[in-house]
C-alpha cells in the first residue's frame, strides 16, 4: 500500500509567499541606498566675498568632501569673466585633510567652484565653461560670492552731510553778518557826512541870518527909544520888536539843534509833550484836548539824524490831530526795545458826520503818503490806520541799529538783525540819501 502524501494548507502556502517577496524588496532597497549614499560630494563651507577679481586680492575658502577615496584632491576656480585656476597655475591642488575638510586661498572673483577630481587629472589653468562630472572630475560644486557690505565713504555718511549742512548754514550767516556790519558803517558815515552838513548850514545862519536879525533889532530898538511916549505907531512897533526877539530867539535855538551832537539836546518824550501848548491844548474847534505822552522800556540816546526826523514825523501827525475839531483826546506812545524804537500816536476820532469823515480819511491817506515818504529816508516803516469810530493812529518803528546811538554789537542781536526786509530798508534809505 502506497503512503499518504501530506499538501501544505493553501492559506499557509500564500503566507509564506507573501514574506518571501517581502524579504527581497527589502534587500533590494537596501543595496540601492547603499549605492547612492557611495557617491562624493563637495560642500562649499567658507566663501569669500563677491568682487570683479584681480592678483592684487586673496581670501581664504574652504570646504568640506563626503565620499573622496585616498588620493582625489580638490581643484579652485575662481571667475572673473573666465575660470581662473586657483590659487596658482603651478599649485593646481588643494589637499583633503583626515576630517574630510580642505582649506586654501583663492583670488576673488564674482564665482567660486570647487572639484573632486582624480590624481592624474590635468587641469586647465584658464576655461570659459566648467569641466562637468567624468573624465577625471568625480564631483562640482559652484557657489556664487558673499555679497560685500558696502560702507559709504565719510562723505556719505549722515553725520558728514549734516556737518556740511551746518557749515553752510554758519557760513551764510557770517556773510550776512558782515554785509549788515558793512551797511551800518556805510551808514554811520552818510550820518557823519550829514552831521558835518549841518554843522556848516548851522554856522552859516549864524554868521548871516541870526546877525542880520540882531542888528535889525538893535536898530529898531534905537528907533523905538527916540519915539515919543504918545506916539501912536511906539506900541505897535514894540510888538514887531518882541517878535524879532522870539524870533531870533527860536533861530538860536535851531541853530544849536543843528549843531548839536548829542541825544541830551532833545529828549523826544519832552519834546512831544511841548506841542500841545502850541495849542493852548485846544483843538481847532476850542474844545479841549487831553494829550498824554508815556514812554515805556529805558531810554536810550539816540543817533541825533534819526531823532530829529522822528520828532518831524511825530510833531506832523500831532498837527493834524489838533486841527480837526472832531478830536478829544490824543495818545502819544514812545516804546524802547531791543529790536526797535517805536512812535505810535492816536486819537480818538469821535463821533462825527459822514461828510466829515469822508474828509478826514482823504485827508489822512494824504498825510500817510507824506509821512511815508520821510519815514523811507531813515529807513523806517510806517503804519497808518484809519477808523470811523476809532479814529487814527499812526505808528512809526526804527530799527535800533539805525536808531540808538553807539550800538555796540552783541551776538544775540545778530538774528535780530537777519531780516532781508531791513537790508533792503538799509539799502533804500542810502539811495534816497545819494538821490538827495
Amino acid at each position: 500500500m502506497a503512503p499518504e502524501l501530506e499538501y501544505p494548507a493553501p492559506g499557509n502556502l500564500i503566507r509564506r509567499t507573501n514574506l518571501l517577496i517581502i524579504l527581497c524588496c527589502l534587500l533590494l532597497s537596501g543595496c540601492r541606498s547603499g549605492t547612492t549614499n557611495t557617491a562624493p560630494t563637495i560642500e562649499l563651507i567658507r566663501i569669500p566675498q563677491e568682487d570683479e577679481g584681480g592678483t592684487g586680492k586673496m581670501a581664504a575658502i574652504e570646504g568640506r568632501v563626503t565620499g573622496a577615496r585616498p588620493g582625489q584632491q580638490i581643484v579652485l576656480f575662481a571667475r572673473s569673466g573666465a575660470w581662473y585656476l586657483q590659487p596658482f597655475t603651478e599649485q593646481p591642488f588643494t589637499k583633503i585633510q583626515p576630517d574630510s575638510t580642505w582649506r586654501n586661498s583663492t583670488h576673488l572673483g564674482t564665482e567660486y567652484a570647487a572639484m573632486l577630481v582624480e590624481p592624474e587629472y590635468r587641469t586647465p589653468a584658464v576655461t570659459d565653461v566648467l569641466p562637468n562630472r567624468g573624465g577625471g572630475v568625480i564631483a562640482v560644486a559652484v557657489a556664487p560670492g558673499e555679497a560685500r557690505l558696502l560702507l559709504p565713504v565719510f562723505w556719505q555718511t549722515w553725520w558728514f552731510r549734516l556737518l556740511g549742512g551746518l557749515a553752510c548754514l554758519f557760513a551764510l550767516l557770517a556773510f550776512h553778518c558782515l554785509r549788515l556790519r558793512q551797511l551800518a558803517r556805510q551808514l554811520n558815515a552818510r550820518f557823519d557826512e550829514r552831521l558835518e552838513e549841518r554843522t556848516r548850514i548851522a554856522q552859516d545862519l549864524h554868521d548871516t541870518l541870526l546877525q542880520g536879525f540882531l542888528s535889525a533889532s538893535m536898530q529898531l530898538y534905537v528907533a523905538v527909544e527916540q519915539l515919543p511916549e504918545d506916539s501912536p505907531a511906539k506900541s505897535r512897533l514894540n510888538q514887531v520888536q518882541q517878535l524879532m526877539e522870539r524870533v531870533i530867539e527860536e533861530g538860536r535855538n535851531t541853530v544849536q539843534g543843528l549843531r548839536s551832537i548829542t541825544a541830551d539836546s532833545l529828549d523826544l518824550a519832552q519834546a512831544f509833550s511841548r506841542i500841545p501848548q502850541e495849542f493852548a491844548g485846544q483843538n481847532e474847534g476850542g474844545e479841549q484836548v487831553r494829550c498824554r505822552v508815556t514812554v515805556k522800556g529805558r531810554s536810550r540816546p539816540l543817533h541825533p539824524i534819526i531823532r530829529d526826523e522822528v520828532y518831524r514825523i511825530g510833531r506832523e501827525a500831532l498837527i493834524n490831530a489838533f486841527r480837526h475839531s472832531i478830536t478829544k483826546r490824543i495818545e502819544v506812545e514812545l516804546k524802547y526795545s531791543v529790536r526797535h524804537l517805536r512812535v505810535s500816536i492816536r486819537d480818538d476820532g469821535g463821533a462825527i458826520e459822514n461828510r466829515a469823515m469822508r474828509a478826514r480819511r482823504e485827508e489822512s491817506i494824504e498825510l500817510a503818503r507824506h509821512l511815508s515818504e520821510r519815514a523811507r529816508r531813515i529807513g523806517a516803516r510806517l503804519k497808518v490806520r484809519s477808523l470811523a469810530t476809532a479814529g487814527t493812529e499812526i505808528e512809526l518803528s526804527i530799527p535800533s541799529r539805525a536808531a540808538y546811538l553807539n550800538q555796540s554789537p552783541r551776538p544775540h542781536r545778530w538774528l535780530a538783525n537777519l531780516s532781508p526786509l531791513r537790508v533792503m530798508s538799509r539799502l533804500r534809505k542810502s539811495e534816497t540819501e545819494e538821490d538827495g
